[in-house]
């Protein structure tokens, strides 16, 4: 047998472009990641300088500039080709040919450079071999901390790879904090006599056929004394460099120059670098870490980039949480105009809740303190992963600012007034949700104009309930378009986000779906709060402004008035009309009012006619629930379901002929058994047409339910479902009663808590299970209770009756955390009853659901 060798890996030349240009997203990404060095080389400041004067096209130029044009090699004679002497300046000439003004673009292109200077340690000859120069290196990744304490913000150590993805060259002038390394005792004996170092790499020196990364190499050399401030001023034109306020002595630090730039840097690119650079730390009282962005094309345009804080907004969130999964949340007001707002609002009984008194808008703000389990309620029973724990601590902070607002939405809501224009542009620079890690923002969450902004799915949220903020039923949700905000995670607390190698985001792993869901989960209880009071506003608003006569009376007088019109036709038909001019007037009255009451009363039809249509689509919502959670099941069944049993019967009659079992029980009778499945299979096949079933014209009709049998048949459709689970339905305590009812309603309920127990069941391990139907009835009502022996209402439900919100659901997928019931069961439950004039009443066993629905005795026959 031959021995056997090990050979080692060999790292193409191409794997720098591969992790530098090709890997990180935008040049703005670059940039980032190069200011970001400074800042974990515990640099005060971090300069970005665009020299792009001489690179841009200009239709005059001053004498000196055209020297200077010269000086970097543009030839004298193109120049003369381009621009003309007049007045003391060159203008651009007439009918100039395109070849040689693409000629001298092409030639002015290459003249960009950009500067990247920060005050920090520096590095020493040991840190740039061993750091710099090493792809992939774990030191940030190890020493969490720089020098002074702060969290570095770079952990993949292939950062300095930003700069091909700049430009082809760079020159690196670095000078160490000789104080700082010595206490590192990583100074070399010859580094005594030397300040710093220049390191030089071509990055097309990375290109080639079959060219290995170890033979490719960076030139340095020693500086052996180095005035890094003196050698800036060379840089940085004076004019410039005077808006660094509080400049550093520039002692120690690092100048990288980045020259044959890859992209076109005129000022509309520049600016777009200087937004992003406003977003890049979150604002704050006192920065620590100062940036400054200088071109010498637009010197008076740009200068500190200052984040900008919100003081302008609707509402306001500051949620907090801690190491023990709680969440301290303080919701703040600034929408309404207090001083305007009737007295009598505030004295409604609606208004004398909690965090809605007349006392808490003029303080202005409420607060709350919520676990992670009340605000995702029902997720940590499914999740065996105990993604909570693996979260950590974080701030949050959110902004909502409506765009725009109608006058009567302003009398109606008592809107504050504000300068739309002023919103629309903040919004348009500061809006989306930012994440931050250690002070630093994460790319590219919230970005505007990205595909990255409403990371937080707020879009799909309101899509999937476009109701407005006053709906009755609840439902609203906020627009992500209007709304801005900070998130603030740390390597330290957080350490399950991870970083993707582009440095484009964070990795979508479990934990972050789960983070991103609790996120939206603490913007509803803004939604909640501004939709209560939208609400109760809407309700106060109505009952101020409606007519003296109530519709009852409205549509009495519609009544009669139409039954008038009608006699009056009858009456006068066929006889001649006469010339009376105060008839004429009283005809032509009447005739108006007989028309409007005749308008009133297609539209009283229309209504009937939505009604009837809004029955539908409550069965057809009740449908898709049941067959969402049962349609697999059926599925693998449908097949074999209608020849099973008659195969079965054939084998058997081979051998025992039927007439053998005539005189024996039903019971102990195979044939009789087979027929009995046989109808059990072709009900389960029927099973799959559901939702047309449940919507059948007859069940439209109110008509006479017998409840007796109407639960028998109950049953016997679900009884497959039933047994399979093993969940006993006990019917056997319900009266001889009869209503006049719509079927339809009732195959809504009942299949909608059946749905819910089955569910629960699923999700527990309780045995024996068991659901029971009682009815009876008094003098003045008849009463159902359903009730279950399963797990009941989630302990993270802190008030029950949420429960029948619309879209309230406490299903939530095992992965992300989102939700995934429908949330309109029990909303049916209890809009259904409540539109027969019934009760419904949560009842609260010992364990187990249980819950009461009244009906008056008026639908009994």
């Amino acid at each position: 047998m031959s021995s056997i060798n090990k050979i080692p890996f060999k790292v193409s030349a191409r794997t720098a472009r591969l992790i530098g240009r090709e890997n990180i997203a935008t040049a703005k990404g670059a940039i980032i990641e190069l200011v970001k060095n400074g800042y974990d080389a515990d640099s005060p400041v971090s300069i970005v300088f665009f020299d792009n004067l001489l690179s841009t096209f200009h239709e005059t130029i001053p004498r000196h500039l055209k020297q200077q044009y010269i000086d970097k090699g543009v030839e004298k004679d193109l120049l003369d080709k381009i621009y003309t002497y007049q007045d003391d300046e060159y203008i651009l000439r007439k009918n100039i040919d395109e070849n040689i003004i693409l000629a001298f673009k092409n030639k002015i292109s290459k003249l960009s450079v950009l500067y990247i200077i920060d005050a920090g340690e520096g590095m020493t000859e040991d840190i740039i071999r061993n750091n710099w120069m090493t792809i992939g290196t774990d030191n940030k990744a190890i020493n969490y901390f720089t020098k002074s304490g702060r969290v570095k913000a770079g952990a993949k150590g292939i950062g300095r790879f930003a700069l091909d993805k700049l430009g082809s060259k760079c020159e690196m002038i670095t000078v160490f904090d000789r104080n700082s390394h010595d206490r590192d005792t990583n100074l070399d004996a010859s580094e005594t006599s030397i300040s710093g170092y220049r390191w030089l790499v071509n990055w097309e020196d990375f290109e080639g056929d079959f060219k290995t990364i170890e033979n490719v190499s960076a030139e340095l050399m020693g500086l052996p004394s180095f005035n890094l401030k003196e050698e800036l001023k060379k840089i940085i034109p004076s004019h410039l460099f005077e808006k660094i306020q509080n400049c550093p002595d520039f002692d120690h630090g690092t100048i990288l120059k980045i020259s044959d730039l890859r992209d076109n840097w005129d000022d509309y690119y520049v600016e777009q670098v200087y937004s992003d650079l406003e977003v890049l730390v979150p604002p704050k009282e006192t920065n620590e870490f100062e940036i400054y962005l200088l071109s010498s094309l637009s010197p008076t345009q740009y200068g500190e980039v200052l984040g900008s804080i919100c003081d302008d907004f609707d509402y306001k969130i500051i949620a907090k949480a801690d190491d023990k999964q709680n969440v301290s949340i303080k919701i703040i007001r600034n929408e309404y105009d207090i001083l305007s707002i009737p007295s009598e609002f505030f004295s409604r009984s609606s208004m004398q809740k909690k965090h809605y008194t007349k006392e808490d808008f003029i303080k202005g703000y409420w607060e709350t303190n919520k676990s992670f389990s009340e605000l995702l309620p029902g997720f940590k029973s499914v999740d065996s992963d105990k993604t909570f724990d693996d979260i950590g601590v974080f701030e949050f902070t959110f902004y909502f600012l409506k765009r725009t607002f109608t006058t009567p939405d302003a009398k109606r809501f008592f809107y504050k007034s504000f300068a739309s224009n002023s919103r629309k542009d903040w919004l348009q620079k500061f809006g989306g949700v930012k994440l931050f890690r250690d002070n630093f923002r994460v790319r590219p969450y919230g970005e505007v104009k990205d595909v990255a902004f409403d990371w937080l799915s707020l879009g799909n949220r309101k899509a999937a309930s476009p109701a407005g903020i006053a709906n009755k039923e609840g439902g609203y949700r906020v627009e992500p378009e209007n709304v801005a905000g900070s998130i603030k995670i740390s390597r330290l607390t957080n350490v399950n986000f991870e970083d993707k190698s582009s440095r484009e985001g964070l990795q979508e792993n479990k934990t972050f779906q789960i983070f991103k869901t609790l996120i939206a989960s603490i913007i509803n209880e803004f939604e909640s709060d501004r939709a209560y009071i939208a609400r109760e506003m809407s309700n106060f608003d109505d009952e101020r402004y409606s007519d003296i006569r109530s519709r009852q009376e409205a549509e009495e007088l519609a009544k009669r008035i139409l039954e008038k019109s009608r006699a009056n036709k009858s009456t006068e038909h066929g006889k001649s009309t006469t010339n009376n001019q105060s008839k004429n007037t009283s005809d032509i009255k009447d005739k108006e009012l007989a028309i409007i009451a005749e308008l009133n009363e297609k539209k009283d039809e229309e209504i009937e006619r939505l009604k009837e249509e809004q029955k539908v689509l409550r069965g057809l919502a009740s449908s898709g629930i049941v067959l969402a959670s049962f349609s697999h099941d059926l599925s693998k069944l449908n097949n074999v379901l209608e020849s099973r049993v008659d195969k079965v019967k054939k084998l058997i009659k081979e051998k025992i002929d039927e007439a053998t079992y005539k005189n024996e029980e039903d019971r102990k009778n195979p044939y009789k058994l087979l027929e009995k499945i046989k109808t059990q299979d072709l009900k389960i096949k029927n099973w799959l047409n559901f939702s047309l079933g449940a919507a059948r014209k007859d069940k439209r009709k109110r008509k006479q339910l017998f409840l007796k049998k109407y639960f028998h048949d109950f049953k016997s459709d679900w009884s497959s479902v039933l047994e399979s689970r093993a969940i006993e339905l006990d019917i056997s305590q319900i009266e001889e009663l009869d209503m006049r009812v719509f079927e339809i309603d009732f195959d809504s309920i009942f299949n909608n808590l059946l749905v819910n127990t089955i569910d629960a069941f699923n999700l527990s391990t309780t045995e024996n299970r068991a659901i029971s139907i009682s009815i009876k009835s008094d003098s003045r009502s008849i009463i159902f209770e359903y009730k279950d022996n399963g797990p009941g209402i989630s302990k993270d439900v802190v008030n029950p009756e949420v429960i029948f919100k619309p879209l309230f659901t406490t299903k939530r997928n095992i992965y992300s955390g989102e939700e995934e019931g429908t949330g309109l069961g029990m909303w049916l439950v209890k809009s259904i009853t409540e539109e027969n004039d019934g009760k419904v009443n949560l009842l609260y066993p010992e364990k187990g659901f249980a819950i009461r629905l009244t009906f008056p005795i008026k639908f009994r026959r």
